[in-house]
């Protein structure tokens, strides 16, 4: 994996962009840093020896800008530079780049990822569990599709129309995984079958092994009717990838592993507690095994199709019972008819499941949603004052965690100290919570929680993750606010 530019950790560590002057080596990660920030016209000073021409230089850091920040260089769209010498060894290099994200969908996608997450990890999970869930996620939840309403590259248009292409489940998987700080790469390539422009898919660390997921391969939804999801190119080694991928070993660490290759044949499956339920690959019966361990069991002697978990219960087509929607409780290890028609498919999603069937209306169970955790927290109590749905408050002291509210039951948690907090509260047709901290938009470095009687809100606050406990809509901001 040698690579002749310095590592973002690297740069960060001797001053970053504070610096006025950078080497050669320090073209790309500075570049990076300007991604990151999102800034569209920059320059850099470059000073000392060039190994090449400068202009073959800045074409090599944006080739291999994807394995720094990828969720940051890859919304980069186009970059244009110029170059002019300022001295002998001194150049300064004028960029202009293009996103295809905004700053606001930018800000949107990493609360909406943290949502998401707050939904599918839990404490207990290892990290084996927390990489089936985010795939699974992906997999389950949106299709491969170039004509979106959006660019069909962008993590915010896969996310908000549950379409998009490679790039954007590889970006959004790699960004999770961020998030979850499992170490993770987003590999830039090529595929049998694919178009020109290439593929793109990730690399994950696991136990000290490193291993490829391709989760738009493993997505046949878009593919076949009858099937939402496979394992075909999940946890794969080098060996099994080369077969129809084709990548640059230098730029990546090798997968050499074939821990998890008995997964290869497994299709329809679906994960809950540890276990993954799955019809089996030849016979149809259906399977329980144990993630950790891969060892097995028949739970059924019969064919069963579309195995997905919906809130503890695994809901499946029983074909030994005319193809009959059923159920199976792994905490009482019992069967159940839930439904006398024949299931046409099973679509999961992070908050329903809905259930086609050959006559007959659709079934659609909801999630019960896991509650935010509003802690109890010591804090400065403020009155919010004002009239009807418009209240205002303010705090200025010695910095310490403060606590708006007002009697109608609205409180608004700030527990990250400021000398100086104002709010403006706006409840009409949509809700509108405006916070500056020391005169200045607040970023947020500890969520904000807000709790609100849900009466006030009805109808104003769907386009915000809540919750709904004892009467009260709570919900967390986090970003700019």
């Amino acid at each position: 994996m040698a690579l002749f530019f310095e590592s973002l950790q690297q740069f960060q560590r001797s001053g970053g962009l504070k610096q006025t002057t950078i080497t050669p080596k320090q073209l790309l990660p500075a570049i990076v840093s300007h991604m990151q920030r999102g800034d569209r016209k920059f320059s850099l000073y470059v000073n000392g020896r060039m190994p090449k021409p400068l202009s073959d230089l800045l074409q090599d850091a944006f080739d291999v800008s994807h394995l720094q920040l990828p969720f940051h260089t890859q919304h980069c769209g186009r970059q244009h530079s110029k170059y002019v010498s300022v001295t002998k060894n001194r150049i300064k290099v004028d960029f202009t780049l293009n996103y295809r994200m905004t700053r606001p969908q930018h800000q949107w996608v990493t609360e909406e990822i943290k949502q998401i997450l707050q939904q599918l990890i839990t404490k207990d999970m290892t990290t084996l569990e927390k990489i089936v869930a985010v795939h699974d996620y992906i997999v389950r939840n949106h299709q491969y599709e170039m004509n979106t309403t959006g660019s069909p590259f962008t993590v915010y248009t896969f996310m908000h129309e549950k379409q998009g292409v490679c790039m954007a489940y590889a970006l959004l998987f790699e960004k999770m995984m961020e998030s979850l700080d499992i170490p993770c790469y987003y590999v830039v390539g090529k595929a049998d079958g694919e178009s020109d422009l290439g593929h793109a898919w990730n690399m994950v660390e696991l136990d000290g092994e490193w291993y490829h997921i391709d989760a738009t391969w493993n997505d046949l939804g878009s593919k076949l009717p009858n099937h939402e999801i496979r394992y075909r190119y999940f946890l794969r080694s080098d060996a099994f990838m080369k077969r129809d991928h084709h990548w640059n070993p230098e730029h990546y660490p090798q997968c050499l592993s074939e821990t998890y290759k008995g997964l290869s044949n497994v299709y329809d499956v679906t994960f809950s507690n540890g276990k993954l339920y799955f019809p089996h690959p030849k016979t149809a019966h259906l399977i329980e095994m144990d993630l950790a361990t891969r060892r097995t069991n028949t739970l059924l002697e019969e064919k069963v199709q579309f195995c997905t978990m919906q809130e503890g219960q695994l809901y499946f087509s029983h074909y030994g019972k005319k193809g009959y929607l059923y159920t199976y409780s792994p905490a009482s290890k019992t069967f159940s008819c839930v439904e006398e028609r024949q299931v046409t498919s099973v679509k999961k999603t992070l908050h329903q499941l809905v259930i086609q069937f050959k006559d007959g209306d659709p079934m659609t169970l909801d999630s019960q949603i896991k509650p935010i955790e509003v802690e109890e927290v010591e804090a400065e109590e403020v009155q919010l004052t004002g009239f009807a749905m418009s209240l205002f408050g303010s705090y200025k002291g010695k910095p310490q965690p403060v606590r708006f509210v007002s009697e109608d039951g609205i409180e608004i948690l700030i527990e990250e100290p400021f000398k100086q907090l104002s709010i403006d509260f706006l409840c009409f047709e949509q809700l509108t919570v405006s916070i500056t901290a020391n005169k200045k938009p607040l970023h947020a470095k500890i969520p904000v929680k807000v709790k609100i009687p849900a009466t006030l809100v009805e109808g104003k606050v769907n386009h915000i993750q809540t919750t709904t406990e004892n009467g009260f809509v709570l919900f967390e901001m986090i970003q700019d606010i």
